[in-house]
């Protein structure tokens, strides 16, 4: 039988300190068999986007196309002078790439959260449910 791959997201979460949103995200992570060698990947690679100024790309591929959705552009998380934040994050091994993704669900802005979302349920079969205050399940 295979594992049940839904995510479910607390929104009251979101005001919570970085350390209890990790926490849970990890707890979530390890549910679905990641490693503890894939969480330590996972600081490796957001000290990765924080020394290439690059947490405003889209390095998991997805981005909002001004209200009409979103859009796989893999092509557009370059950072300055030649670093290709896409790139790097498929580079990852599989597991640190879903770790990765888990943690943005629940530790940074709405658009990593969506695009997180995206990523996990398109490449990798998830579904994210979001339950809370301003929360858009229906």
């Amino acid at each position: 039988m295979t594992q049940d791959k839904t995510i479910i997201v607390k929104t009251t979460l979101f005001g919570e300190d970085p350390a209890t949103k990790t926490a849970e995200a990890n707890k979530v992570a390890k549910s679905f068999g990641i490693s503890d060698e894939a969480l330590a990947a996972v600081e490796d690679f957001k000290q990765a986007l924080t020394d290439h100024n690059a947490w405003d790309l889209p390095f998991m591929g997805y981005v909002n196309e001004d209200g009409y959705g979103y859009a796989y552009v893999p092509d557009q998380a370059i950072a300055a002078p030649n670093w290709d934040a896409h790139k790097a994050f498929k580079s990852l091994p599989e597991d640190v790439q879903v770790a990765f993704a888990i943690r943005m669900l629940f530790t940074h802005r709405d658009v990593d959260r969506y695009g997180a979302n995206m990523f996990l349920h398109y490449e990798h079969g998830f579904t994210v449910r979001f339950e809370g205050p301003g929360s858009n399940n229906y």
